[in-house]
């Protein structure tokens, strides 16, 4: 109902000419007047919440105080830049991008007053904005702003340059290509007159939607779950030695997991001869204090590299004459990680993955 009723306030808004560059408004909800579908997608995404994550929420005074207030508005710029009239990722952080000062740490130029970038040479005119072809909107310089942290403290998340490194770089994909899928053409905002290609703005990674009612989460987690699958294979392989259980990144374009790998975890779990072999492969990073593993980067001193790159594989061999079967599984955030920020309660709100099964008689 409210993005019907800011239709009709949109359209009486549009009636005569205005010297405001964004009459409507400088808010998602402003934009999903028009635009309904793109913000239906976009409010359930991590770019949605990303400032209301209460992980982040929990992490940022234990930042601060191991790293200073300027560590606290590192985290911030990110997560919540306050481009528009958004708490967190909103509309004009993409669509009103002009470039950025630097492809790293959220050091990125946002003009409102300049037409909002789009996909298409040929946008159809409209009264609520002007509109230009955007090359830096479909670019993964803009998604690197972001997702290249070098810093604060042990932070780091070379995600932009791991992509540049990667086969799916090398054959002209881009960040879009997986997390923002083509959806099938249509009207892309209520006045338009035709259909055009559509691109999903649900920017699927690994987070849950934090606070989501239940049939939006399972969603999220199965959206998730898929994504995972298609980076991810699973294999295992009998010879006259054993059996071979690996996994390998055959389909991302950079480490698996990314971003705050600290937080995240996949690993494969094992049935042999009916007895459960657990985590027997183990991706993901891990913040250590001297020889101790920690939970927190703010309580380590280094970080043993554990994510896999493109291409890479990892295995561990089992001596067995019988059955093997093997269960690649992953969640956002370790429990060890919430117990540590003191949100042990939130650890319903993360899915375990069943990503992928494979198995050997």
């Amino acid at each position: 109902m409210r993005v019907g009723l800011l239709a009709l306030l949109g359209l009486a808004a549009c009636a005569g000419p205005t010297s405001d560059p964004l009459p409507l408004g400088r808010d998602a909800a402003s934009c999903g007047s028009c635009h309904e579908a793109h913000y239906d997608a976009w409010r359930g995404s991590p770019h949605a919440g990303s400032a209301a994550s209460p992980v982040l929420a929990a992490m940022l005074p234990d930042v601060e105080a191991a790293w200073g207030p300027l560590a606290r508005q590192a985290c911030e710029s990110c997560h919540a830049p306050g481009h528009g009239e958004d708490e967190g990722i909103g509309c004009l952080s993409c669509h009103a991008a002009t470039g950025n000062h630097a492809e790293r740490d959220g050091d990125l130029a946002v003009d409102p007053a300049r037409p909002l970038a789009g996909p298409l040479a040929d946008a159809e005119p409209t009264i609520a904005h002007r509109s230009r072809p955007g090359a830096f909107l479909a670019s993964p310089s803009l998604c690197g702003t972001c997702h290249e942290l070098t810093g604060p403290g042990l932070v780091d998340e070379p995600t932009l340059t791991e992509f540049r490194a990667s086969p799916q770089a090398a054959a002209g994909e881009t960040c879009a290509s997986c997390h923002l899928p083509a959806e099938a053409p249509r009207r892309l905002s209520n006045d338009a007159t035709r259909e055009r290609p559509a691109t999903s703005h649900r920017f699927v990674g690994f987070d849950p939607p934090w606070g989501a009612a239940p049939d939006e989460a399972a969603a999220s987690a199965e959206r998730t779950r898929t994504l995972l699958a298609q980076a991810l294979t699973l294999t295992v392989e009998r010879d006259e030695d054993g059996v071979t259980v690996a996994v390998t990144n055959t389909g991302a374009g950079h480490r698996v997991p990314t971003g705050a790998t600290f937080l995240r975890e996949i690993w494969v779990d094992v049935v042999v001869d009916g007895a459960l072999a657990a985590r027997v492969i183990a991706l993901g990073d891990q913040p250590m204090a001297g020889d101790q593993p920690v939970p927190l980067l703010t309580q380590a001193d280094r970080v043993e590299i554990g994510s896999l790159a493109p291409g890479e594989r990892r295995e561990v061999r089992f001596a067995t004459e019988g059955p093997v079967e093997a269960t690649l599984r992953g969640r956002a955030v370790r429990p060890e990680v919430l117990a540590a920020i003191g949100r042990p309660d939130l650890e319903a709100e993360v899915p375990v993955h069943a990503i992928a099964t494979a198995a050997a008689r």
